[in-house]
């Protein structure tokens, strides 16, 4: 039997060989930070793996603060940016954010929330509640049309995948939280969010991926 990969493991592969479709939906997250972060904001990146998010963000602002359940990719993200001394990463669990209420203008989740399975909900009350009251979230995620190119890149790494359900759940062999990857239509999306009272302030379709700023009801 193959040895289980870990999502972080499974994510660095693409991101060294990233498909022309991952490309295409990370640059389309470059460019709405750039129009929708205001400078000097404080943020919080969310899942932040080794952080690729919070270098699209440098020349927006240096008040970042992010975290990752994974040790090997706080170690990676804290290795790459240990020239900026105000960027925080911290080993977190994402259902318990180490930060105080109203903490941030901006919460980032950046392709992370295909992760979060049924802790999706727990967690958005957590980013709610270190969000300011005039703050916002911005999530990208997996868009209905994405299935047959994630499918190309969880089997050419390879991966290894457990089952898939419906064309849309991929479940990949290992334990943890993050051996669940989702795709969402923008309904569902809604559904989601209005589950937790926040509302989409802006949604945008990036070929495989939706980009979504939200903020609280």
């Amino acid at each position: 039997m193959a040895q289980a990969v870990k999502n972080i493991d499974l994510w660095k592969k693409v991101l060294d060989n990233i498909p022309t479709s991952y490309k295409s939906w990370f640059e389309d997250e470059k460019k709405f930070l750039h129009k929708h972060i205001t400078k000097n904001a404080q943020i919080l990146e969310v899942g932040c793996g080794d952080g690729r998010s919070i270098k699209d963000v440098l020349d927006i602002t240096k008040n970042i603060a992010a975290i990752d359940h994974d040790l090997k990719a706080v170690d990676d993200a804290i290795n790459n940016f240990k020239n900026y001394p105000s960027i925080k990463i911290v080993l977190a669990d994402a259902k318990n954010i180490p930060f105080k209420d109203e903490t941030f203008d901006f919460i980032l989740c950046l392709t992370t929330f295909a992760n979060f399975a049924d802790n999706k909900y727990k967690i958005l009350e957590e980013m709610k509640r270190v969000l300011k009251k005039d703050g916002k979230i911005i999530i990208s995620v997996f868009s209905e049309d994405a299935f047959e190119e994630r499918m190309k890149v969880y089997k050419n790494i390879p991966s290894t995948i457990k089952k898939v359900i419906d064309n849309r759940t991929v479940i990949f062999e290992g334990s943890g939280e993050d051996i669940v990857s989702e795709q969402f239509s923008q309904d569902e999306l809604k559904k989601i969010f209005e589950t937790v009272n926040l509302k989409i302030d802006s949604i945008q379709k990036s070929g495989i991926g939706y980009i979504c700023k939200l903020k609280i009801e």
